[in-house]
């Protein structure tokens, strides 16, 4: 290595433990709650298990890991969620200095961390954490098979495809994609005759053999509630262009504005010099663009969440830095700039998350930051409650509403119970109708009934009596507070679970 490129490795290294020092640090004085999905998948680490409703079991593991080493905490999750991002860009400097130069790789780590969704992904402990991880971990390795198709990175790759297949579904996603990319690159197409390949890409299929035994006892739940992503409602034009509007929203904001519209400019000018172009900038273009179109085309159809195309954005950023930073002359001018907008963007995220809070504004006029507030209030006002109660300890505690109200009263809730979801339908709609229901041995429970739920009739009749003890909202007074009405059951005269 020369010394040009030394320089910029160990920019890359004072630039990581600079981030990750100040990540752990922000972990501890970040003031909002956890995230419902956060405090959901934190239940599942209670009940570990080879499956899950909605998701591949890693991420209940990951939280059950926790909860053995006593970091089943805000900071706990925060700090865990730093390490593996933490890894994930290391990854995303190693592609991007491999593909192209030590240079690019730095400047595809700082135009990552100029990026609001970086910064959201590393302060949520949720299945996009160990996902981009194993997708990088992959596009690596796959690129070192195609140069080098070596049991080595078969290896990698096979383990990388593996783990992400048990972290969320769109890992799948990974070999078809790989395989259609040596199917367009006539000089490498010899690899797809090679069984290393085939062996590379099948192999991680018996990563999820265990959770292909719990869907085949549980009525293939995880593919029922899967497939129903695909499934959208006849939607008018006008609906249609507005989730398209949504979706592009989304990415400019998460992306930020600068660079998103950058990267498009990208994909554009490789298309158009796709012959001349390099292998490289090809490789990651095939695993950004396309897969993005799609998702843009899926926008009309549905509503599609901002995350889930966030691996494929990966890609394109690693582009870009590429593609600027070799280029140079004002491409690369206009790429520092969309750095520096995005730096100042992210530097705003985090300085607006610390001081939000503070200043008495109501954050609950902002959709994201009401869903991370009043979580903690919530719990400890309803353990007070049940403190008051007759014989509080053996009173259940039952949910009528949004998965995430027990989710994070279970947290929450100072004593840290079982919650018991009620769900009146036969159609099981989250993990905690999977579960067993209210306990038999148990005659009492409270009962919290939260916004736009009313108290099920079903649920009524399984009590001698049920009265009304409590209303509440959180926080008090303010524009979209959430609300709970609190009930007290006596008599639990049912001996089936639901």
């Amino acid at each position: 290595m020369n010394e040009p490129d030394i320089k910029w490795r160990n920019r890359t290294f004072f630039l990581l433990a600079g981030t990750a020092l100040f990540r752990v640090v922000y972990a501890w004085v970040y003031p909002f709650d956890l995230s419902g999905d956060e405090a959901y998948y934190w239940d599942w680490g209670r009940h570990l298990d080879w499956g899950y409703y909605s998701k591949p079991p890693l991420i209940g593991w990951i939280m059950g890991l926790l909860r053995i080493l006593h970091m089943d905490c805000g900071a706990g999750f925060r700090i865990t969620s730093t390490l593996l991002g933490t890894a994930t860009l290391t990854l995303i400097y190693t592609i991007t200095s491999k593909l192209f130069s030590p240079r690019a790789g730095f400047w595809a780590l700082c135009v990552t961390l100029a990026t609001v969704g970086n910064a959201a992904l590393n302060i949520c402990m949720t299945t996009d954490v160990p996902l981009t991880l194993c997708w990088c971990g992959a596009l690596y390795s796959f690129w070192r098979l195609i140069d080098n198709p070596s049991r080595r990175w078969s290896l990698l790759l096979i383990f990388c495809l593996g783990v992400g297949s048990l972290a969320k579904q769109m890992m799948f996603v990974f070999f078809p994609l790989a395989v259609l990319f040596l199917l367009v690159m006539p000089g490498k197409r010899a690899l797809l005759k090679r069984p290393v390949l085939w062996i590379s890409g099948l192999v991680p299929l018996l990563f999820t053999l265990p959770s292909l035994w719990w869907n085949a006892h549980h009525h293939w739940i995880t593919f029922q509630h899967t497939s129903a992503h695909f499934r959208g409602n006849p939607a008018s034009w006008s609906e249609s262009f507005l989730q398209l509007g949504g979706f592009i929203g989304a990415q400019l904001g998460l992306v930020t504005p600068l660079t998103f519209i950058l990267m498009i400019i990208i994909f554009v000018q490789l298309m158009r010099r796709w012959k001349s172009a390099c292998l490289a900038s090809r490789y990651l273009f095939f695993f950004s663009a396309p897969p993005l179109l799609i998702f843009v085309c899926f926008s009309l159809h549905r509503d599609v969440n901002p995350n889930w195309p966030l691996v494929y954005c990966l890609a394109g950023l690693i582009l870009l830095a590429g593609t600027c930073s070799t280029q140079g002359g004002k491409l690369f001018v206009w790429f520092k700039k969309g750095v520096l907008f995005g730096a100042v963007l992210t530097a705003g995220f985090y300085a607006g998350m610390l001081i939000l809070p503070a200043t008495g504004a109501d954050i609950t006029r902002i959709a994201p930051l009401r869903e991370v507030s009043g979580w903690a209030e919530y719990g400890k006002r309803v353990g007070a409650v049940q403190k008051k109660l007759p014989d509080p300890q053996n009173t259940m505690l039952i949910t009528v509403g949004h998965r995430y109200c027990t989710a994070a009263l279970a947290f929450y809730h100072p004593a840290r119970p079982i919650v018991y979801h009620w769900n009146d339908s036969s159609v099981v709609s989250s993990q905690y109708d999977l579960w067993p229901g209210p306990q038999r041995s148990r005659q009492n429970a409270l009962i919290i009934v939260s916004k736009g739920s009313e108290l099920p009739d079903g649920l009524t009749a399984r009590f001698e009596t049920v009265t009304k003890i409590e209303s509440f909202e959180i926080p008090p007074g303010a524009h979209k507070p959430k609300r709970y009405n609190l009930f007290y059951g006596t008599g639990w005269k049912n001996c089936e679970t639901k």
